[in-house]
C-alpha cells in the first residue's frame, strides 16, 4: 500500500507523543514496585532525554523533508529507546516484582533484552556517518559503516537468541532462544560491544573530514561544526571511566546535559538555515576538552608510576593529584595558544605574523613576486579564506577565493603616499573582527613599504631593460635591413644583369630596357642605404600600403629569377597596423620571397596576408625546400626574430608537394 507524503509526516509527527507516552506508562508502571538500581544508572537514565530529544528532531525533519533518511533514522531509534525502557519496568514488576499480575511479561521481557540495540548504537554510529545528506562522506567510509551494522546486528542477534535467562530479567529463560548457543551468543556479544565504540568514533571522525571539505564560511561548515562539538563531548563521556551503578548527581547530570545537545545540535543544524556563530564555543569546548583528556592521562599515568614506590593506596593517588593540578594552569594556556592558533591564525602574535610577512617578502623571487607574498602572508596569518592586493597601476594579487561575502578594504600608504590597498573576506562570512582589523593595521605598515619598494624595483628594472632592448633592437634593425633590404635589391640587380647578358646580342632594345630597370634599381638601392642610415622604414610602406608594397618588390625579385612568377594576395580588408607589425610583415615576406628566387630556384611563389584577431602573412613557393639537418641561416632567423619581438610567432616547414612554406603570426598592436 502506498504511504503518501502527508501520511508519512502523520506518523513521524506523533512519535515525540508516543516516546512520551511509553516513558509515562514506565514511570506509571515502575510506582510501588522495588525497582532494580540499574534502572536508575546514568546509561538508563540518559535514554529519557535523548529518546524525546531524537523524536522530536526526527519529527521535525520529516514534517519538511517526508523522505529524509536521517530523520526516520532518529524516529525509529528514538522510538527504540523509549521501549527499552519501558519494557524493561513491565517486565520487571511482570516477573519479578510480582509474578503473573501482568500479561505478557515474558514477551516484554524478550523484548526488553535487544530493543536497546536499536536506539542508543544506530543514533550515534550511522546517525552521524550518514550525517547530514544521509550518505556516506565517500566510499571509503563503508568499512566504518560494515563496523557499525556488524556491531547493531551482533548484539541484537546475540540478545534475542541467546539461551537461558533473559538478559534484563534473569527469573525467566528467553522463550526463542537457540539451544546451546549460550557460549556463542556471549562471545558475539563480546565482540560486537567494542565496534559500537568503533562506530561512534569514526562517526565524529567522518564529521571532521566532512567539516574539513566544507567551503570554509559556508552554512555546511557551521552546521557541521555544532554537531561535531556535541558529538565529540559525547564520545568523551562514554570513554571515560564513570564506573558502574550510580554516579554521583553532578556526573549523571552533565552526561544527561552532554547527550542532549547531540538531538538539539543535529536539530538546529538541518533545519535553521543560518546559524549564529559558534567559534567560541568551539574554541572553549576544544581547549577544555583537551585539557580534560591531557589531565585525566596524566593523573592516570601518574597513580600508575607512583604505585610502585608507594603503593596503590591515598599516598599514590595524593601525589597523582597534586602534579595533575599544579599541571592544569599551564597546560591550559598552552592548549589556548594552539586552538587561537589553528582557528584565527597569528592574530594573537604580531611579531609572528610581520616575522612571517618578512619571510613571505625575502623568499620572493622577483621584486613582482611583493604582492602575492603579501597576500599570503596576510591570508595564512590571520586564516582568512581570501585576500587581495591591489596598486593603483592597476596590478594585483590574490591569495584564496572569493566567496561574495563581505569586504573590508585597508589602504596601503609609504610616507604618505597611496601605494595600494588590501581586500580581505572574514572567516565564516563574517566581517572581520576588531583583533583581525587591529593586526591587519600593523601588517600594512610593512607590507605598504614592501609594495612600494616592490613598485620601485620594478620600475627600474623594467626602465634597464627598455635601454638595452631599444639598444639591442637598433643594432638588429640595422643587420636585418641591411639583409633584407640591400641584400633582395642586390640579388635582384645581379639577376638582372644576367638577364641582361642573355639578351644583349639577341635583342638589344629589350637589354636597354632591362639595363633602364636595373639602373633605377640601383638607384632605388642607393636610397634604401640612406634611409637605413637616417633610421627610416621602407618608402613603399607609406605610398603603397603593406599589399603594394609587398608586391612591388616581390615582382622586382621575379624579373631576375627568369621568370619566377609572384603572386601577392590579400583576403579580406586588412585593418590599420602600427608601424613596428607593418615593418615587420614586409620584412618576413620580402625575405621569405628572396629566399625563394635565390635559393629555392622556385618557379612559382605565393603572398597570403589576411587578419582577423592576428594579422597573418603566408609565403608558399615551389622549389626545392630546406634540406633536413641544413643550419639556420640569417635570413630565417631574422624572419623568426622579427616576429617575436612584437609578440608574434614565425614558423618554417615543408610544403605540399615540394617547396618551403613559411608563416607569421603578427598582433595588431605591438605595443
Amino acid at each position: 500500500m502506498h504511504v503518501g507524503p502527508g501520511l508519512r509526516a502523520g506518523l513521524a509527527g506523533a512519535a515525540p507523543a508516543v516516546c512520551a507516552a511509553l516513558l509515562v506508562a514506565a514511570y506509571v508502571t515502575g510506582r510501588g514496585v522495588d525497582l532494580p538500581e540499574q534502572v536508575t544508572d546514568t546509561q538508563v537514565l540518559v535514554l529519557v532525554p535523548v529518546s524525546l530529544g531524537f523524536a522530536v528532531v526526527g519529527a521535525l525533519i520529516l514534517t519538511r523533508h517526508p523522505r529524509h533518511r536521517l530523520g526516520w533514522l532518529y524516529v525509529g531509534t528514538a522510538l527504540a529507546m523509549a521501549a527499552a525502557v519501558f519494557a524493561f519496568v513491565y517486565a520487571w514488576r511482570g516477573l519479578v516484582a510480582a509474578p503473573g499480575e501482568l500479561p505478557g511479561a515474558l514477551a516484554m521481557g524478550w523484548v526488553s533484552a535487544w530493543v536497546w540495540t536499536l536506539g542508543f548504537a544506530p543514533a550515534m554510529t550511522f546517525g552521524l556517518l550518514l550525517y547530514p545528506d544521509g550518505r556516506l562522506p565517500s566510499r571509503r567510509w563503508r568499512p566504518a559503516a560494515a563496523v557499525s551494522g556488524l556491531a547493531v546486528g551482533g548484539l541484537l542477534f546475540a540478545d534475542a537468541s541467546a539461551p537461558g535467562p533473559l538478559v534484563n530479567h534473569p527469573v525467566a529463560d528467553n522463550p526463542l532462544g537457540i539451544p546451546g548457543t549460550r557460549g556463542l551468543m556471549e562471545a558475539i556479544s563480546t565482540a560486537a560491544q567494542p565496534l559500537v565504540f568503533v562506530g561512534f568514533a569514526a562517526g565524529v571522525a567522518s564529521l571532521v573530514v566532512r567539516w574539513r571539505r566544507a567551503p570554509a564560511g559556508g552554512i555546511e561548515r557551521r552546521q557541521i561544526s555544532l554537531l561535531a562539538v556535541a558529538s565529540a563531548l559525547g564520545l568523551a563521556v562514554v570513554l571515560l571511566p564513570f564506573g558502574s551503578g550510580h554516579s554521583p548527581w553532578p556526573v549523571t547530570a552533565a552526561v544527561l546535559a552532554v547527550f542532549s545537545l547531540v538531538p538539539a545540535a543535529i536539530g538546529v543544524a538541518i533545519l535553521r538555515h543560518h546559524l549564529y556563530d559558534i567559534d567560541v564555543v568551539l574554541n572553549r569546548s576544544l581547549v577544555y576538552g583537551g585539557l580534560t583528556a591531557a589531565v585525566v592521562g596524566l593523573y592516570a599515568g601518574l597513580v600508575w608510576a607512583a604505585a610502585w614506590p608507594l603503593g596503590t593506596g591515598t599516598a599514590a593517588s595524593l601525589l597523582a593529584t597534586g602534579v595533575a593540578a599544579a599541571a592544569v594552569l599551564p597546560l591550559r594556556t598552552r592548549l589556548q595558544r594552539a586552538v587561537d592558533r589553528a582557528m584565527y591564525g597569528e592574530r594573537g602574535d604580531p611579531y609572528a605574523a610581520v616575522s612571517r610577512l618578512t619571510t613571505r617578502l625575502q623568499a620572493a623571487a622577483a621584486p613582482g613576486d611583493a604582492l602575492a607574498a603579501v597576500a599570503e602572508a596576510v591570508a595564512v596569518s590571520l586564516r582568512l579564506p581570501y585576500v587581495a592586493v591591489e596598486t593603483p597601476a592597476g596590478v594585483a594579487a590574490a591569495y584564496g577565493s572569493p566567496s561574495g561575502a563581505h569586504r573590508h578594504v585597508l589602504e596601503l600608504g609609504h610616507q604618505g603616499e597611496d601605494v595600494g590597498r588590501t581586500v580581505v573576506e572574514g572567516r565564516d562570512r563574517q566581517p572581520p573582527t576588531a583583533r583581525d582589523l587591529a593586526l591587519l593595521t600593523d601588517l600594512a605598515r610593512p607590507a605598504g613599504a614592501a609594495v612600494h619598494a616592490a613598485a620601485l624595483a620594478d620600475a627600474l628594472r623594467a626602465s634597464q631593460r627598455r635601454l638595452v632592448q631599444a639598444r639591442e633592437e637598433e643594432r638588429r634593425r640595422l643587420r636585418r635591413d641591411l639583409h633584407d633590404g640591400l641584400g633582395p635589391t642586390l640579388a635582384g640587380v645581379a639577376l638582372g644583369l644576367d638577364a641582361v647578358a642573355g639578351t644583349l646580342v639577341t635583342d638589344p632594345e629589350q637589354a636597354r630596357v632591362l639595363l633602364a630597370e636595373l639602373k633605377a634599381e640601383t638607384t632605388e638601392a642607393v636610397d634604401d642605404v640612406r634611409r637605413l642610415v637616417y633610421g627610416l622604414r621602407p618608402p613603399a610602406l607609406d605610398e603603397l600600403g603593406l599589399p603594394g608594397a609587398v608586391r612591388q618588390q616581390a615582382e622586382r625579385l621575379a624579373v631576375g629569377n627568369h621568370g619566377m612568377q609572384v603572386r601577392v594576395e590579400v583576403t579580406g580588408t586588412l585593418p590599420r597596423l602600427d608601424a613596428a607589425t607593418e615593418v615587420a610583415a614586409y620584412r618576413i615576406a620580402i625575405e621569405a620571397v628572396a629566399n625563394a628566387a635565390r635559393h629555392a630556384h622556385a618557379r612559382t611563389c605565393r603572398v597570403l596576408l589576411g587578419a582577423d584577431e592576428l594579422l597573418r602573412v603566408e609565403v608558399t613557393d615551389d622549389g626545392d625546400g630546406i634540406a633536413e639537418g641544413a643550419r639556420t641561416g640569417v635570413g630565417l632567423t631574422a624572419m623568426r626574430e622579427r616576429a617575436s619581438e612584437i609578440g608574434g610567432d614565425c614558423t618554417v616547414s615543408p610544403a605540399l608537394p615540394n617547396g618551403t612554406r613559411v608563416v607569421a603570426l603578427l598582433p595588431m598592436d605591438s605595443r
